[in-house]
């Protein structure tokens, strides 16, 4: 677990009158020495209520906050137990309008989250938990069918109304930011709605009522929450999970898996009740990000390689055949979005997803199909059936989501039988694993197998830690015999351990096959030139590749491309 030690000062109650650390009229030797870009830093006075922190995305103060405007100051009440506990903090940001607290206990290594409200003066603190209590701040929705989201709209805007006639001396800025506090408050989430906010929160869990809800930090590993919900509360999001995704959550149909989008964030929610939940509801909020990686944002965080993101944008935007495997939380949704950005905008693309978690790209051609999850007893819109609809949708790439079922399996192998090509993910510990998966439990028979043409295997090594990486590529190899295609087995491209591809290729396997039917001897030359290409955009600190799959095609075919004479 990665934890980075705050730096903590504690201010005296005369602030720098008489400080021995005052070096000029404006400036302080602590806060001048101690900021870096690696150690954060915490001013505290005590007395006074009061913690300092830099403003995210300015320049490193050199001066006390009472002196300049590179601080967000935050009143915490006197009797905070945090002000107890800042000892052992090892982080603290600023997430919407709260400041989220992460601590660390030094004996056990487990790491706890509190969040506050981000009001600045005593009179905005107790603002915030004076309206929390008032049931006359409640509104009533305009229809029982109001969404979250618009519920949430609809309280900020009567609560900032009354504020701004009751207290019109507080700015637009604090109404605002109290106004949401106290929306979310109404709401079963309110607990959450700091770890919602906060891009680097990735999933968060609940085991079972009583028990305490945790979440997984991009940079901080496994974070516990001090909410335990009890039996009211799980009454209450039982209700709320039924009401947003319009499905069955009962004794007859215990388990749902459904998204929704709160503050254009979107979640992927799955529940289950009794009698499946042994111990009670139990629930997982997967968390997407409002702004979604890119191939070069997992090129820099380590999930992939140049190389194995050149294979894997030269496959895609050959409308190879795809699918990305994985245990759960590997990341195989973020790669599957991040390679369908780089694909050419005049592409027509079929979504078919249970829980929608594409995302739609400016000036793409682009439909999305929601179909019932599995957990969904006698639901009307089939996976399968909607795949094989699929061929009468015109798409020039299939975007399937999740194949989970046997069902699924060959719904998907049939769809490429008959000339449509895709992406898609599946749950795997290996590329070999997979094959089996589908042969011997979904019975899909080898020359269906024989059609996928690459699988990507990603592997997250440490449980409760964000960190993933592309472990392998696999192609598929086959041949032709009288007609019928034969799986010839795998041919391992790339391998984390090894990750030299110029040797890796098989004359039987995908990449050259589809060279070949394009009347070329190899694909190296469209490799090399995307590897030159990705490596220039990370020198230039560059972000977009949403043109490189347009460049691809620019002489109608990325093995015909004249990619390698840029």
């Amino acid at each position: 677990m990665y934890m980075s030690e705050m730096q903590l000062i504690t201010c005296p109650d005369t602030r720098c009158e008489g400080c021995v650390h005052r070096i000029a009229s404006h400036s302080c030797e602590l806060v001048a020495s101690e900021f870096s870009e690696t150690q954060k830093l915490l001013l505290i006075e005590p007395n006074r209520n009061l913690i300092h922190l830099p403003v995210q995305g300015t320049p490193s103060p050199t001066e006390p906050p009472w002196y300049g405007n590179s601080w967000e100051t935050i009143y915490m009440d006197s009797i905070n137990i945090l002000f107890d506990n800042l000892r052992h903090l090892v982080d603290a940001y600023i997430v919407g309008p709260y400041v989220s607290l992460f601590f660390q206990d030094k004996t056990t290594n487990r790491a706890w989250h509190h969040a506050v409200p981000r009001t600045r003066t005593s009179l905005e603190y107790s603002l915030v938990h004076e309206l929390a209590q008032v049931s006359s701040y409640s509104v009533k929705p305009k229809s029982t069918r109001v969404k979250l989201q618009q519920k949430l709209q609809d309280m900020s805007a009567d609560v900032m109304t009354k504020i701004e006639s009751s207290l019109p001396e507080i700015n637009s800025t604090t109404r605002n930011t109290i106004s949401e506090i106290i929306a979310h408050n109404s709401t079963i989430l309110r607990f959450l709605f700091p770890l919602i906010l906060d891009d680097e929160v990735e999933e968060i869990y609940l085991d079972r009522p009583g028990s305490r809800v945790y979440f997984d930090h991009r940079r901080l590993g496994r974070i516990l929450i001090s909410w335990k919900p009890k039996e009211e509360d799980i009454v209450r999001l039982v209700t709320f999970l039924r009401a947003e995704s319009n499905l069955h959550l009962d004794r007859r149909n215990p388990s749902l898996k459904t998204d929704i989008t709160i503050y254009n964030v979107p979640l992927r929610i799955s529940a289950s009740l009794p009698p499946l939940a042994a111990e009670g509801m139990h629930l997982e909020i997967r968390r997407a990000r409002s702004e979604p990686y890119s191939i070069l944002d997992l090129i820099r965080n380590g999930t992939l390689s140049v190389e194995a993101a050149a294979l894997l944008i030269l496959a895609i935007n050959s409308r190879m055949n795809v699918t990305i495997t994985g245990g759960p939380g590997v990341g195989k949704t973020t790669l599957m979005n991040a390679l369908d950005k780089t694909t050419p905008q005049i592409w027509r693309k079929i979504y078919i997803e249970d829980a929608i978690e594409s995302r739609l790209y400016e000036d793409h051609h682009q439909v999305r199909i929601r179909v019932d999850p599995v957990d969904e007893t006698g639901g009307t819109f089939d996976k399968s059936t909607e795949i094989v609809k699929s061929l009468h949708r015109s798409p020039d790439y299939l975007i399937l989501g999740e194949i989970q079922t046997a069902q699924h399996s060959h719904a998907l192998f049939h769809s490429i039988a008959a000339g449509l090509c895709s992406i898609q993910t599946c749950h795997s510990s290996s590329a070999f694993s997979l094959i089996t998966r589908w042969t011997k439990n979904h019975n899909i028979d080898e020359s269906s197998i024989a059609l996928m043409d690459i699988i990507v295997t990603l592997e997250r090594p440490r449980p409760g830690e964000s960190f993933r990486y592309v472990k392998e590529i696999a192609e598929v190899k086959r041949s032709e015999n009288r007609g019928i295609i034969d799986f010839k087995g795998l041919n391992l491209i790339y391998d984390k351990q090894n990750p030299v591809v110029s040797d890796s290729w098989s004359k039987e396997g995908a990449f050259h096959h589809s060279a070949n039917a394009k009347g070329i001897g190899n694909h190296h030359v469209v490799y090399d030139a995307i590897v030159k290409v990705l490596q220039k955009k990370l020198v230039d600190g560059s972000n977009d590749l949403s043109n490189i799959g347009n460049m691809l095609w620019s002489n109608s075919h990325p093995l015909t491309s004249k990619t390698s004479r840029k």
